[in-house]
């Protein structure tokens, strides 16, 4: 048992199974309880507000209970306290590919892994705002003011398929007959960025702008949902055998109330600072 991925609120533990991994919350480092409270309130969550909004895209998930004693090892370097007998976990599915383990391309928003040979082909891509109501590109100026040169955008390649030449390096080293049906998928009105950006949309224009927000009473459940959705990471696998690709979005957490501050704080941020704008539509 090991520790394969940590991220801010979460750890994801490899326990034996070559097509699941454990995900225990951490987000409280000093009670276990804790934890298992938010992680009972955020599977319902994701089963009830968010699973039915993607299409069946949603990685498969579940709630189990793990003996507190088997996970102990590990919780004990991030929970002070494990105060309950059980580990609320969400057995979820490993998306990690087997065979594309060789990593080509690695930034903030994209990695691009493959197998010898090209045969198999995985992108992890974090689209974050694809849908923007402002002048300028939210995702692109949030990227200047972090001072990361990326000369990509999803909202652009949403407008445009063939902007996924100018986001994978090395373009011209990827197989023919990949390029032929990522490009038909991107064109596809049901596209996992065609489902993000209308589902951002529509609650943009119905939650509450986050420059308007004075205090942690304004956050409502679209606000919510909204965060939610511009903080999940799309998974796409190409496989040569049967020239097939599998689409799945994960990061679909429920986010806390009082990270209000942090987003007003970085909406200021991008307000007052250099602004990128691109000539096609929203």
């Amino acid at each position: 048992m090991r520790v394969v991925g940590r991220g801010g609120a979460n750890v994801l533990i490899e326990y034996g199974h070559p097509n699941w991994l454990w995900r225990c919350c951490v987000r409280w480092p000093h009670l276990l309880s804790a934890n298992n409270a938010y992680t009972i309130e955020n599977i319902h969550y994701i089963k009830n507000h968010v699973e039915p909004l993607l299409h069946g895209l949603l990685c498969p998930m579940e709630l189990i209970d793990v003996s507190t004693a088997i996970l102990r090892p590990i919780l004990n370097t991030f929970i002070s306290e494990l105060d309950e007998k059980v580990v609320k976990v969400i057995k979820i599915k490993n998306l990690a590919s087997k065979i594309a383990t060789n990593l080509i391309q690695n930034d903030h928003l994209l990695k691009s892994y493959c197998s010898q040979n090209f045969q198999t082909i995985l992108l992890e891509l974090k689209p974050k705002w694809i849908y923007y109501d402002t002048d300028y590109c939210r995702n692109c100026t949030h990227n200047a003011l972090k001072g990361r040169e990326t000369k990509y955008c999803y909202n652009q390649l949403l407008m445009n398929s063939s902007h996924l030449e100018t986001m994978l390096i090395d373009y011209e080293k990827y197989p023919d007959e990949f390029k032929v049906t990522i490009l038909e998928y991107l064109r596809n009105a049901n596209n996992v960025f065609k489902i993000l950006y209308e589902l951002q949309k529509k609650l943009t224009e119905n939650a509450i702008p986050i420059k308007d927000l004075r205090s942690i009473h304004d956050i409502k459940d679209n606000l919510l949902l909204l965060m939610t959705l511009r903080d999940v990471t799309c998974f796409i696998e190409w496989n040569s055998a049967g020239n097939t690709l599998c689409v799945h979005i994960i990061d679909v957490d429920l986010k806390p109330k009082k990270k209000w501050t942090h987003w007003t704080k970085t909406q200021c941020q991008v307000e007052s600072g250099e602004k990128i704008f691109h000539t096609s539509s929203k």
